[in-house]
């Protein structure tokens, strides 16, 4: 890493306040210990954020605590971390009232450990039912056919539901042409509704990437349909889906902007998704035509897949100004710089800061796209060395989606 970004870790990690574990961890970590050390930040953060609040800060703090425990959950499903998962369940269901814990129901389903799943759900309020779109797609991924029979047998779905989740497991097992067979052997609108739900299985769990197949099931002629699309290009980074979005989008525009669904829906994920394939230009020229408030989720979705130097003189004067917004835009900027290949420009930046809160959330951006970049180390050591609990939890926890063992 560059020396101005070691030199400034180094002076933040003289004063964070990290536990003796947290250290070791950050020394040699694992997936494991980087995961308890997200779930420890997560904890301290939900004793201070609440949906109380009534201005935009407190909900984006809320929301980032509630996204950082659905990362924490998901890794330790998709990983194995069963245990560690369901000693923490119950307490964070008692604080978040009606949290997700679908991928772990279902990864214990899958594991065989009903001894487990029952007090779970007495625990926490939960439906068996409720992983069943995770659950079921699992087991035609796993190879086991009998298992998924029996399982459908014993719900009462309609015939496209059974055929959508087989259909994801195909696609989840590498299998899209099985897949879509299954999808055309149905007629009409259950072949539509079957291709749609495989759709809405693959990008709710997060596996949009191989759903481009499936974008033919959708009715672009839709905000509905343009805006799966698009999220599906985004998830892909296909090009030519991208540009069949777009294609699609233009005669929507005019039509939906009498209820907005174009500005708020549609628009934010077309710049994701041209963002996402590197045409920049036409991303930038759709998120100028948006309104303020849809300017910045389009905004959040540019700084999201932004990998490229020529942007950032663009960046700068839009992002890097004051302003009611200035601690949202710079962040983006921070993530900009770091996935442009300029991580001392963005720490140069984050210390253009004087307010704490505004400097320990760019370092969260920062950190994530230091992680996202490969860089884990440093990300592990910048995210630990935050001192603000919400921050600090989504910086972790956003790490260890990075770590392989």
């Amino acid at each position: 890493m560059l020396r101005l970004l070691a030199a400034v870790l180094l002076l933040l990690m003289c004063t964070a306040s990290g536990s003796a574990a947290d250290t070791d961890c950050v020394a040699s970590p694992t997936r494991k210990c980087v995961l308890g050390m997200a779930a420890e930040a997560s904890v301290a953060a939900g004793k201070i954020v609440s949906l109380s609040g009534k201005d935009q800060d407190s909900s984006d703090r809320y929301l980032l605590v509630w996204n950082s425990w659905v990362d924490i959950f998901k890794i330790a499903a998709s990983t194995g971390e069963l245990d560690f998962a369901l000693s923490i369940a119950p307490s964070v269901d008692k604080q978040f009232a009606g949290f997700d814990t679908t991928e772990l129901i279902a990864a214990l389903k899958l594991a065989g450990r009903d001894v487990d799943l029952a007090p779970l759900l007495k625990q926490t309020g939960g439906d068996d039912r409720s992983a069943d779109m995770v659950f079921g797609p699992a087991l035609v991924a796993a190879g086991r056919t009998a298992d998924f029979k029996a399982f459908a047998a014993s719900r009462n779905y309609e015939p496209y539901d059974i055929v959508a989740m087989e259909a994801a497991g195909k696609f989840l097992a590498g299998k899209s042409t099985e897949g879509l067979t299954l999808i055309d052997a149905l007629h009409g609108s259950f072949r539509k509704a079957a291709g749609v739900n495989t759709l809405a299985i693959l990008q709710g769990t997060g596996h949009g990437d191989v759903a481009t197949p499936l974008v033919q099931y959708q009715d672009l002629g839709t905000v509905n349909g343009v805006e799966a699309c698009a999220l599906v290009a985004q998830a892909a980074k296909d090009k030519a889906l991208a540009e069949k979005c777009l294609a699609a989008a233009s005669p929507l525009s005019e039509a939906a902007a009498r209820d907005h669904a174009y500005l708020y829906a549609v628009g934010p994920q077309l710049v994701g998704a041209l963002a996402a394939v590197g045409d920049w230009q036409e991303a930038l020229k759709i998120l100028q035509q948006l309104e303020p408030a849809d300017q910045m989720t389009a905004t959040e979705k540019l700084a999201k897949f932004s990998h490229s130097p020529e942007m950032l003189p663009k960046a700068r004067s839009a992002l890097g100004s004051p302003g009611p917004l200035a601690k949202k835009r710079g962040g983006y900027l921070v993530r900009m710089l770091v996935l442009a290949g300029q991580a001392d420009e963005a720490v140069k930046f984050v210390a253009t800061t004087h307010d704490k809160a505004t400097r320990d959330d760019w370092n969260r951006l920062q950190a994530e796209a230091l992680a996202e970049m490969g860089d884990t180390s440093t990300a592990l050591a910048l995210a630990n060395a935050i001192a603000d609990p919400v921050s600090r939890a989504a910086a972790l926890s956003a790490v260890a989606k990075t770590f392989k063992k």
